[in-house]
């Protein structure tokens, strides 16, 4: 350990204050609204304590973002159809409905300039949900139910770019509902027998899954 680094060690229960408090400021007064000092009076602290532990704003907006962003585990029901509109289905809960409204975009300009910040940001708010719907997108082309040619990074692109799209600019409702036309159109021109996956779908087995 460096001497710089000696010295009381972190006290996770006012990391964990910190990170609520930051949640609690963003809902109340947006991202231009964001104060560290708000944030360290609600949290029982110091600003000075609260930048020695997040030595940027954009890096503690990004950690307080990343503890609502829980995962659920990839759907599998053996059902393309159902499984993708699931992905997007989560997809979207994870941008547009457990982060604060209007945080996102703002967060990724002010972390646009700074590499770091902008990978940290992709990594933490954005990869995992992703991963999520490429494994669901993987095992539709282990089953043969798109056709051979379909880039499975791509298809996963432009599911989750609907979803950005929305949680940047606002947009068509992205409620209950919203992934299943989606996932149709992309499937009709990506899906070996489009008929068949909805026949799937719609069999007793899957028909809880449809929303």
């Amino acid at each position: 350990m460096t001497p710089a680094a000696a010295g009381r060690p972190r006290d996770p229960g006012i990391d964990a204050a910190v990170v609520a408090a930051t949640l609690d400021v963003l809902r109340a007064h947006g991202y231009a609204g964001f104060a560290l000092e708000a944030v360290a009076a609600q949290a029982g602290t110091t600003k000075a304590s609260v930048r020695r532990r997040w030595t940027t704003r954009q890096s503690l907006v990004i950690d307080a973002l990343a503890s609502v962003l829980v995962m659920p585990p990839v759907p599998d029901h053996g059902c393309t159809r159902c499984d993708l509109t699931r992905s997007v289905d989560l997809l979207a809960e994870a941008l547009l409905d457990r982060l604060p409204a209007g945080v996102l975009a703002p967060l990724v300009a002010d972390c646009a300039h700074d590499t770091e910040l902008h990978r940290r940001l992709i990594d933490v708010l954005v990869q995992p949900s992703r991963d999520a719907a490429t494994i669901a997108v993987r095992r539709a082309v282990d089953r043969g139910d798109l056709r051979a040619g379909v880039d499975p990074d791509l298809l996963v692109d432009l599911l989750a770019s609907v979803v950005h799209q929305r949680a940047l600019f606002g947009g068509a409702p992205a409620g209950r509902g919203a992934a299943r036309p989606l996932v149709d159109l992309l499937l009709q021109g990506a899906a070996v027998d489009f008929d068949r996956l909805v026949r799937v779908s719609e069999l007793p087995a899957h028909a809880g899954h449809h929303h």
